[in-house]
C-alpha cells in the first residue's frame, strides 16, 4: 500500500516538473540558434506555439532578424518582419521593433518612401516608444532622399524638440543646414551651418559645417570670405584634399572675375574716353 502511495506521489512531482511545450520550444529553438543552424533556427522561431505567451512575438522578430542577417536574405526578413509586425505590433514590443526594423530594410534596400512608411507608422503607434528618435532621425534622412526637404527639417526639428539630450544633435543640426543649401536656400543655410560650428566648435561636425558655409558663401560670390573659411579648416576637415581643392579651384575663379571685371572697366573707359 505504502509503495503504490509512494509511485503515485512520486509521478504527480514527475508531472509538476515537465515544462511546458512553449517553453520547451523556446529552448529548442535557442539550442539551433548557438549552434549556428540558421535556417532550422529561423523556422523554429517563427513557429513557436501559442502557449509560448511572450516569447511568441520575441520568435516572431528573431526569425526576421536571421533571415536578414546571418542568412542575408532580405526578401524573407521583409516578408517575416512584416508577418510579426501585422500580427504583435499592437500588443507586443517586438511587434512594434518589427515595424522599425521594416523601415531600416526599406532604407537599405534603397526604397525611402517605403522606410518613411514604416517609420512614420512605428512613430503614430508609439509616439513615445524606445525608437521614436531613430525613426525621426531616419525619416528625415528619407524625406531629404526624396526632395522634400521642409519636410525631413520637420522631422529633425521634431527631434531635436523632444529629445534635447540626444548624442545626434549636433549631427541633426548639420544635416538641417545641408537641407537648406541642397533646397538653394544660400541665406538660412549659411545661418544653419554657422550655428552649428558655433554650438559645437569641438565636435566633429564642426569642420564640414564651416565647410559648408564655404561653399555657401562662394555660391553667393564672397570669395574672400570662402577662402578664409577653407583655410581655417584646411588641416581639421576629414578630406584635407578636398579643402585645398575648394582652395585652389577658388583662387582660380576668383582670378578670372578680377581679370573679366578689369576688362570690362578698360572698355567702358574706351568707350567714354571717345565720347
Amino acid at each position: 500500500m505504502r509503495l503504490a502511495l509512494f509511485l503515485v506521489g512520486a509521478g504527480l512531482v514527475l508531472g509538476a516538473c515537465k515544462e511546458d511545450p512553449g517553453t520547451v520550444a523556446v529552448r529548442e529553438a535557442d539550442r539551433l540558434y548557438r549552434e549556428q543552424s540558421w535556417e532550422a533556427a529561423a523556422v523554429a522561431y517563427a513557429a513557436l506555439p501559442e502557449t509560448s505567451g511572450d516569447w511568441k512575438g520575441y520568435g516572431a522578430w528573431r526569425a526576421g532578424v536571421i533571415y536578414r542577417d546571418p542568412l542575408g536574405d532580405p526578401r524573407r526578413a521583409t516578408l517575416q518582419f512584416t508577418l510579426c509586425a501585422r500580427e504583435y505590433a499592437e500588443t507586443s514590443t517586438w511587434g512594434y521593433t518589427c515595424l522599425v526594423e521594416l523601415g531600416d530594410l526599406a532604407r537599405d534596400e534603397g526604397n525611402p518612401r517605403g522606410a518613411i512608411d514604416s517609420y512614420r507608422k512605428s512613430l503614430e503607434l508609439r509616439p513615445s516608444g524606445q525608437w521614436s528618435e531613430h525613426c525621426l532621425f531616419e525619416s528625415g534622412r528619407a524625406y531629404q532622399e526624396i526632395g522634400e526637404y521642409e519636410q525631413s527639417r520637420k522631422e529633425w526639428t521634431e527631434l531635436l524638440s523632444r529629445f534635447e539630450r540626444s548624442t545626434r544633435a549636433a549631427v541633426v543640426m548639420l544635416a538641417i543646414a545641408r537641407s537648406f543649401d541642397l533646397q538653394g536656400q544660400g541665406k538660412e543655410a549659411r545661418r544653419a551651418f554657422r550655428a552649428v560650428h558655433r554650438t559645437y566648435p569641438k565636435h566633429s561636425v564642426a569642420p564640414l559645417a564651416i565647410f559648408g558655409e564655404a561653399e555657401v558663401l562662394e555660391q553667393m560670390g564672397e570669395f574672400e570670405t570662402a577662402l578664409k573659411l577653407y583655410e581655417k579648416v584646411q588641416t581639421s576637415h576629414p578630406n584635407p584634399q578636398v579643402v585645398t581643392q575648394k582652395m585652389d579651384a577658388l583662387r582660380e575663379r576668383r582670378q578670372r572675375r578680377d581679370v573679366d571685371t578689369g576688362a570690362g572697366e578698360v572698355r567702358d573707359s574706351g568707350r567714354k574716353y571717345r565720347r
